[in-house]
């Protein structure tokens, strides 16, 4: 796949010098206490290039992009599908921006990209993801691009010594407005 472009932003495929990039929010604690899986606790170097290899060698599984600026191709964060059903022709959806490139509408518009992909040309009818019911900014842009509220995992993750609250969000082909 070559890369998918936006006004300022361009999803390409991964790279090996994308590592210091994965690098600068793989620790840093407010940008990965929204996160699950690997990301819940500090990664070594060594985990982090085998994190990158398992992309890059096609082992990862999903679709997986980093979001680059359009202009130098510099990595500003990552985004990707996984969980597809082919049958149901449904996705999970994930997004992270690194902390330097936070805050500037790279991750709702690499979401929009990643949309328009998933349902134009993967023919999916429904992309979904869970996000914690504190991560409020996640929830505007995710809201933003179309996804609604389908329901609430009560007390569903423990995160930073409390229970949290998870809420399960989709959005379906004939939802989605491409801007």
């Amino acid at each position: 796949m070559g890369g998918l472009t936006g006004g300022r932003v361009v999803l390409r495929e991964f790279r090996q010098e994308d590592i210091s990039g994965i690098r600068s929010w793989v620790n840093d604690e407010e940008t990965t206490r929204y996160m699950g899986g690997v990301f819940m606790k500090p990664q070594t170097w060594e985990q982090t290039e085998s994190y990158l290899s398992d992309i890059l060698n096609g082992n990862a599984g999903g679709v997986n992009l980093v979001i680059a600026d359009r202009e130098k191709r510099r990595y500003l964060g990552q985004c990707g599908l996984s969980m597809i059903d082919q049958t149901a022709r449904s996705a999970e959806v994930s997004v992270v921006v690194a902390p330097d490139s936070a805050g500037h509408g790279y991750g709702a518009e690499a979401l929009r990209l990643l949309l328009d992909f998933a349902f134009s040309r993967m023919n999916l009818n429904r992309v979904y993801l869970r996000v914690y019911a504190s991560n409020e900014r996640a929830i505007r842009c995710y809201e933003k691009c179309g996804f609604r509220a389908e329901g609430r995992l009560r007390e569903h993750a423990f995160v930073s010594g409390r229970y949290e609250d998870v809420l399960e969000m989709g959005i379906l082909r004939r939802e989605y407005r491409p801007e």
